[in-house]
C-alpha cells in the first residue's frame, strides 16, 4: 500500500517506521529539524517491546505535492496544527484515499470530514507511548503498539467523488492486515465513537494531571492527593460521556487505575513532554473539552475546570 504519514513525530514516526521496515511504500511529511535529520541520518525507532528499527533512507518531504495521492493517509500532527495540515495534504488525497486521524481528543476527525467527506474518513486510536529523543530518533516506551480505527458513519464525499459503499471498509480491513504483518496490533472497530471516548477517559485525565504537576505517572500514583486528583478526573469524563450517548462498563475507572499500575513509572503523555520543553499544549482539546462538554450537559467537572484554567495560559507558550 502507498501510505502517507502526515506528521513524522513520535506516533507517526513509530508507525511509519514499522510499516516501512515491513516493505510498505511509506511517505512521511515532516518539517524543520525532523525532516533534515531523517534525510541526513535516516529514521531510528528505539523500542524494547517491538525491537529497534532503522530506516536509512525514508521517503520524507515537507511538500505533499512530491508524494501525490496515497491509498491511506494517517494524520498525526498536534491538534493545533490540524487546519494547516488539511490544507497542505490535498495533493495526497485521491478519489479512493482513506484518511485516518490518530490524534488525541474527541473531535480530531471532524475537520477531515468537513474537508474531504464522511465516507473516506475513519476515526483512529493509537495505543502507544513514544517521544522524539532527538530529531530523527524516536523512543517508544512500554508494550503498547495497538491501533484501532473505524468509520463513524457512511456518507457522501465532500468533493462529490464516487466511492463504492464497501470500499472504505475493504481498504480498512486491508490496512489492518498490513499493520499486523508489520508486527503491530490493529483492529477495525464497529463502534469507533466508544473507542475514541475510551482512550479519552484515561488520556485526558493523565495528560492534564501530569502536565499540571510536571510529574510522570509513577510519582502521581505514589502520592495520595495526586492519585485522588487523577481518579476524580477520570470520573468526570465517565459522567460526561454518558450524556453524549456513550455507555461504559461500571468498572471502567477501576480498570483504568489497574492499567496505570502496570505501566512504567516514567510513563507520561506527550502533553507532559511539551510542558517540560515549553511547547504548545493540547489542553483546549483535552481538559478543555471535558470542561466545555460538561458545562453544556450540566455535569460538574471541577477537576478538569481547574486543570484547564491553570494550563490554558501555557497553551500558546511556544
Amino acid at each position: 500500500m502507498k501510505i502517507g504519514i502526515f506528521g513524522a513525530g513520535a506516533v507517526g514516526g513509530f508507525l511509519g517506521a514499522k510499516l516501512a521496515a515491513a516493505g510498505e511504500d511509506v511517505h512521511f511529511v515532516a518539517r524543520d529539524n525532523q525532516m533534515k535529520a531523517m534525510r541526513l541520518s535516516g529514521l531510528v525507532v528505539k523500542s524494547e517491546a517491538f525491537g529497534n528499527t532503522y530506516i536509512p533512507k525514508p521517503q520524507v518531504t515537507d511538500d505533499p505535492e512530491e508524494i501525490g495521492a496515497c491509498d491511506v493517509v494517517f494524520l498525526t500532527v498536534k491538534l493545533y496544527d490540524t487546519d494547516a495540515a488539511i490544507k497542505q495534504m490535498e495533493p495526497m488525497v485521491g478519489a479512493g484515499t482513506l484518511l485516518i486521524s490518530l490524534q488525541n481528543g474527541l473531535t480530531a476527525h471532524e475537520p477531515l470530514m468537513k474537508a474531504f467527506g464522511e465516507e473516506r474518513v475513519l476515526g483512529g486510536v493509537a495505543y502507544t507511548m513514544a517521544y522524539i529523543e532527538t530529531p530523527g530518533v524516536i523512543h517508544q516506551i512500554g508494550r503498547w503498539g495497538r491501533f484501532v480505527f473505524g468509520r463513524f458513519a457512511p456518507g457522501a464525499t465532500a468533493r462529490g467523488e464516487a466511492m463504492e459503499e464497501n470500499a472504505p471498509q475493504l481498504r480498512a480491513e486491508m490496512l489492518k492486515n498490513v499493520m499486523i504483518d508489520a508486527g503491530l496490533e490493529a483492529t477495525v472497530s464497529d463502534d469507533i465513537k466508544t473507542e475514541v471516548w475510551k482512550k479519552f477517559a484515561y488520556l485526558a485525565p493523565l495528560a492534564g494531571v501530569a502536565a499540571l504537576l510536571r510529574r510522570p505517572l509513577g510519582d502521581i500514583l505514589a502520592d495520595p492527593d495526586a492519585k485522588a486528583m487523577l481518579e476524580a478526573a477520570i470520573t468526570e469524563v465517565v459522567q460526561v460521556s454518558s450524556k453524549y450517548g456513550v455507555k461504559f462498563d461500571s468498572g471502567l475507572k477501576e480498570n483504568i487505575m489497574k492499567m496505570f499500575a502496570t505501566m512504567p513509572p516514567e510513563m507520561g503523555t506527550s502533553m507532559l513532554v511539551d510542558m517540560l520543553y515549553g511547547k504548545r499544549l493540547e489542553v483546549p482539546w483535552l481538559s478543555g473539552t471535558v470542561s466545555r462538554y460538561g458545562h453544556q450537559a450540566e455535569v460538574p467537572t471541577p477537576t478538569h475546570d481547574a486543570i484547564y484554567s491553570a494550563l490554558k495560559l501555557w497553551a500558546e507558550a511556544a
